[in-house]
C-alpha cells in the first residue's frame, strides 16, 4: 500500500500535466473556431453560431493552464462633492499604479498608489489568503478600498514557480513575512485578512503588541476565517476532523514534476484545490455555465462578462507548500491551536491576552458555507484585553463566503463599514 501512495504522489502532477498538453489541440481548434466567427461576425447573428461560440470559449476556459491573472486597476472612480443640495456627487477617473514595492521568495508585497494620493490616507494592508487562488482573487477589495486608502497587497506565489533551493514555507514562515511587511510599510497600518489569514493577522498583532513593536498594527479586520472552527463547524471543518493528518497527506500531495521552477517540490497542487472546491457545489457550477451558453444565445452580453470574469479568477489556481498545508490542516482545523492559547511562533507562545491598544472589526457573511458565522466572531472572545470602545462585529445579511470581500453588497454595504471604523480610529491610538 505504501508503494501504492509512492506512485501516486510521484506521479499525479505528470498525470495532470500530460493531461493538460494533450488538450493543446483542441485548445486550438477552438480558439480557431472563436477567431473565425469574430472575423465572420455575420454568423453571430444566428443562435446556433453563438452557442458553438460559447461552447469554444467555455473550453478555452476551462482547460486553461497555470495562467496567472493580473489585477489590471488602471484607475478608480472617486466621488466629488456635489455641487448643489441633493445633486448627485460626480466621480472622477483617477490612475492607479502598480509598484511591487518588496520581493520575497514566497510572496511580494504589492503596492498600489494613485495619482496625487494624500499622504494623510490611510495605509492598509490586505493579506489575501494561501489557500488556492491567487491574490487577484482580491481585486474587487483591492479596488474598492483604493480612492480612500494608500493599499498594499500580499501576492502569494505558486509553489510551481519557487526553486526548491528557497526552501519550505510554513506558518512561522507565513507570521514572519507579515512582520517584515509592516515593517517595511512602517507604523499607522490597518491590516484587513480575508478568509484563512484570519487566524495569522490575530497572531501577528499579539506577536507585535508583547514585543511592544511601533510598527504594529492600528487595526486589524478577520473577515470570513476560521479563527475558531468549533464555533459553528461547515462540511470543511467535519473533512478536515474526519480523518488524521496522514489521510490528506497520502491522498492529496505530491511532486512537482521536471519542466518547473519548483519541479522536486512536495505540494498541495492547485487542480487539487480546484476540484474540491467546485465539488462543494457541483450543481451550482453546472447551472453557471449552463446559464452562460443559455446567454451567449440570447446575447445577455453583460451576464456573459460576468461570467467569464468570475471564471477567469476562479479557476485560476496556484500550488502549495506541503508543509504549510498539513501545519495548517492540523493546527488551524485539527488542533485548534490560536482559540486554545497554544500557537506558537518561533517557539513561543502567542498571548492574544497581549492585544490591548489594536483595534478590532470582525466581518462576517451570513450564508458563509467555508468559515460560518461564529467562528470569526471567536476573535472577541479571545483578544479580551481590547476596550469594548475599540471593537465591533458586522454580520452581512444575504452573502455567502465571497460576498464577503466580493460583489455588489461588498462594494456597496461592507466596505463602508471597514471605511467608518478606519476613519474613526485614525492614528490617533499610537499619539
Amino acid at each position: 500500500m505504501h508503494k501504492f501512495y509512492n506512485h501516486i504522489e510521484q506521479n499525479m502532477y505528470k498525470m495532470y500535466d500530460h493531461m493538460s498538453h494533450s488538450s493543446l489541440s483542441l485548445r486550438k481548434f477552438s480558439h480557431l473556431i472563436r477567431s473565425s466567427l469574430q472575423k465572420n461576425s455575420s454568423l453571430l447573428d444566428f443562435a446556433p453560431w453563438r452557442l458553438l461560440d460559447g461552447a469554444a470559449e467555455m473550453y478555452e476556459r476551462l482547460s486553461r493552464y497555470g495562467v496567472k491573472p493580473e489585477f489590471n486597476i488602471d484607475f478608480v472612480e472617486i466621488p466629488q462633492k456635489a455641487g448643489r443640495r441633493g445633486a448627485t456627487p460626480e466621480t472622477v477617473k483617477i490612475p492607479v499604479y502598480q509598484t511591487t514595492v518588496l520581493k520575497k521568495d514566497f510572496c511580494d508585497l504589492i503596492h498600489f498608489s494613485k495619482e496625487n494620493q494624500s499622504p494623510a490616507e490611510p495605509k492598509v494592508l490586505i493579506i489575501a489568503p494561501v489557500s488556492g487562488h491567487f491574490s487577484t482573487l482580491l481585486r474587487d477589495t483591492v479596488q474598492r478600498m483604493i480612492p480612500r486608502h494608500d493599499v498594499y497587497i500580499t501576492d502569494w506565489k505558486s509553489l510551481r514557480h519557487v526553486p526548491l533551493a528557497a526552501g519550505n514555507f510554513s506558518l512561522d514562515n507565513y507570521l514572519f513575512y507579515l512582520v517584515d511587511f509592516l515593517h517595511h510599510m512602517g507604523p499607522g497600518v490597518h491590516v484587513m485578512a480575508v478568509c484563512q489569514p484570519a487566524v495569522q493577522v490575530l497572531a501577528l498583532a499579539a506577536l507585535l503588541e508583547e514585543a511592544n513593536d511601533p510598527c504594529r498594527p492600528v487595526s486589524i479586520i478577520p473577515m470570513g476565517g476560521p479563527i475558531d472552527p468549533r464555533a459553528n463547524r461547515t462540511k470543511v471543518n467535519v473533512l478536515a476532523e474526519s480523518h488524521p493528518l496522514s489521510w490528506f497527506e497520502k491522498k492529496f500531495l505530491t511532486i512537482i514534476p521536471a519542466g518547473h521552477p519548483g519541479a522536486g517540490r512536495r505540494v498541495y497542487p492547485g487542480f487539487v484545490q480546484l476540484t474540491a472546491f467546485i465539488n462543494m457545489n457541483p450543481n451550482s457550477h453546472h447551472r453557471a455555465h449552463t446559464t452562460f451558453l443559455e446567454d451567449k444565445i440570447l446575447k445577455n452580453d453583460g451576464a456573459v462578462q460576468k461570467h467569464a470574469t468570475f471564471y477567469d479568477e476562479y479557476l485560476s489556481v496556484l500550488d502549495m507548500d506541503d508543509v504549510y498545508y498539513l501545519e495548517t490542516i492540523e493546527k488551524v482545523f485539527q488542533t485548534y491551536e490560536l482559540p486554545r492559547g497554544v500557537m506558537k511562533y518561533q517557539g513561543g507562545v502567542l498571548d492574544l491576552r497581549a492585544i490591548r491598544n489594536c483595534a478590532l472589526l470582525t466581518i462576517e457573511g451570513e450564508n458563509d458555507d467555508i468559515s460560518a458565522p461564529g467562528q470569526t466572531y471567536a476573535a472577541h472572545t479571545l483578544c479580551s484585553n481590547i476596550p469594548k470602545t475599540m471593537r465591533m462585529h458586522y454580520l452581512q445579511k444575504g452573502v455567502g463566503h465571497y460576498g464577503v470581500f466580493s460583489g455588489s453588497k461588498w462594494r456597496s454595504m461592507v466596505a463602508p463599514k471597514i471605511e467608518e471604523f478606519i476613519g474613526k480610529l485614525g492614528i490617533a491610538l499610537y499619539r
